[in-house]
């Protein structure tokens, strides 16, 4: 009777260890895009644009944060398997069956963390035509399609606790070679809702200040130049990316002044020069993490090997 006892509360015991290994998976916010290799077929603008609002839709109704540019993607494929010509009328219709793949990845460390296959069919005159067709039959309410969101991001989750070490270290690796904006990609990916963030977050801020150091003075000569020209709004928008506390802050406080004094009262609040002087001063964190977003947007946007859907 005793080992009987035991033996369900050990059971009980793991039950719920496993019940809170779920939900902590669950609580998890993963950042997920739509994005296609290029050069794939089939996807025009038409069917692309469809293609990422039902994508983004199915993320949304499934809890998952549907992201313009982020490291973790959807990335979809379309394969034709079939073709049949139906003839009627002045014009024959063509159908289309097609393969849809859906695979979660990591776009710059390359891990896979789910795929599927759903079978689709459209009619049309053309392949593009047809394409399209069969894409707006994706339900964003398939549940095949929420299995393979949920187990992706759990794996995601998984992904990142695992391999804290080996992403810090491959950033700094990037460094080395002077690719800031893929470390700062690499490292950003990084959910800060996971234990092990702040290890992440500490590295990001050493990674942005060798950024900074590298490309103020790139910045401060291009606001030079704006201020040169007379457009003080390029001028005062290209200071707001220098960090206040780095090596190029008393030259932009120098050129602030400058462009104060060469424009009236009005036209300075217009540009809220202060104010924005101010708030990279007072609320220095949130500006970096901006900036990290920006330049981790910028790499993602020259990507050669995928294409963002962002419509």
């Amino acid at each position: 009777m005793r080992l009987l006892m035991k033996t369900r509360i050990l059971l009980l015991f793991c039950m719920t260890c496993l019940g809170l290994s779920y939900v902590s998976a669950r609580n998890v916010v993963i950042h997920v895009a739509v994005a296609v290799r290029s050069g794939q077929p089939f996807f025009d603008d038409n069917s692309s644009r469809v293609l990422a609002s039902n994508m983004r839709a199915a993320m949304s109704s499934n809890g998952i944060m549907s992201d313009g540019y982020s490291g973790i993607v959807v990335c979809p494929s379309l394969d034709l398997v079939g073709k049949n010509v139906i003839e009627g009328g002045m014009r024959s219709i063509i159908v289309f069956d097609f393969q849809l793949t859906l695979t979660m990845l990591h776009t710059i460390t390359g891990a896979e963390f789910a795929s599927m296959t759903v079978p689709l069919r459209g009619e049309g005159y053309s392949e593009s035509g047809a394409c399209a067709t069969a894409i707006r039959k994706i339900s964003p309410d398939d549940k095949r399609i929420a299995g393979f969101l949920e187990t992706g991001c759990e794996r995601v989750a998984d992904y990142y606790r695992d391999n804290i070490s080996s992403i810090i270290t491959m950033a700094q690796v990037k460094v080395s070679m002077k690719q800031y904006g893929e470390a700062l990609a690499l490292l950003s990916s990084f959910p800060s809702s996971l234990d092990g963030y702040s290890r992440v977050a500490d590295e990001m801020k050493k990674v942005y200040a060798m950024w900074q150091l590298d490309v103020c003075g790139q910045i401060m000569q291009q606001a030079r130049n704006a201020y040169a020209v007379g457009d003080y709004d390029t001028a005062v928008e290209l200071l707001g990316e220098v960090d206040m506390q780095g090596s190029c802050a008393v030259e932009a406080k120098a050129l602030a002044a400058d462009i104060k004094k060469s424009i009236d009262k009005e036209r300075a609040d217009e540009l809220q020069i202060y104010n924005k002087l101010i708030d990279i001063e007072v609320d220095l964190e949130k500006q970096r993490l901006k900036t990290i977003e920006n330049v981790a947007k910028a790499y993602y946007k020259r990507q050669d090997n995928y294409v963002y859907l962002v419509w």
